[in-house]
C-alpha cells in the first residue's frame, strides 16, 4: 500500500505541473487549449469534417466554427469545399500550424524523455507497458463516459 500512495501523491504533484507546462508552451504560441485541441486532431487525422471536429472534441459545431475562425486568422488551417457535398466544410492544417504542433509535442516529449532516460533498460520495458495500459484505461474510461450521456 506504501507504493501506491507514493504513487497517488507523485501523481497529484505532477498534473498540475502538466497544466502549468501546457498553459506556459499554448500562451508563447497564442493559443487556448481548444484551439490546440482542434489542430492537434488535424495533425493527427488529416482532413476531417468540421462535424467530426465537433463529434471529436465534442463541443457545439457553433464553438467549431469560432475556433477555425480564429485559427484561420492565424494561418494555422484552412477551410476547404467538400468535393461531393457543399453543405461540408473540410478542415486542413497549414504547414504553419503542424510546425506548432510539431513543437508542442517536442517539447513535452522532452521532458518525458529526459525522466525516462535516468531508467534502465528493465525499467523502460515496464514504463512502456504502463503507459500504454494507462491507454487503454483511459479508452474505456472516455467510452464509458460517452455512453453515459
Amino acid at each position: 500500500m506504501k507504493h501506491r500512495d507514493a504513487f497517488v501523491a507523485n501523481f497529484r504533484e505532477l498534473h498540475p505541473k502538466f497544466s502549468r507546462m501546457y498553459a506556459q508552451m499554448l500562451d508563447r504560441v497564442d493559443l487556448t487549449l481548444s484551439q490546440y485541441s482542434l489542430l492537434y486532431q488535424l495533425a493527427l487525422l488529416g482532413t476531417i469534417s468540421m462535424s467530426e471536429v465537433s463529434s471529436r472534441l465534442e463541443i457545439s459545431k457553433p464553438a467549431v466554427t469560432n475556433l477555425v475562425d480564429r485559427l484561420e486568422e492565424k494561418k494555422l488551417l484552412r477551410r476547404l469545399p467538400h468535393p461531393k457535398d457543399r453543405r461540408v466544410i473540410l478542415l486542413k492544417i497549414l504547414p504553419k500550424g503542424e510546425k506548432v504542433i510539431e513543437d508542442l509535442r517536442k517539447k513535452s516529449l522532452e521532458v518525458l524523455l529526459k525522466a525516462y532516460d535516468q531508467f534502465n533498460a528493465g525499467e523502460h520495458e515496464t514504463i512502456s507497458r504502463f503507459y500504454a495500459t494507462v491507454s487503454k484505461v483511459m479508452d474505456d474510461f472516455l467510452l464509458r463516459l460517452k455512453n453515459e450521456k
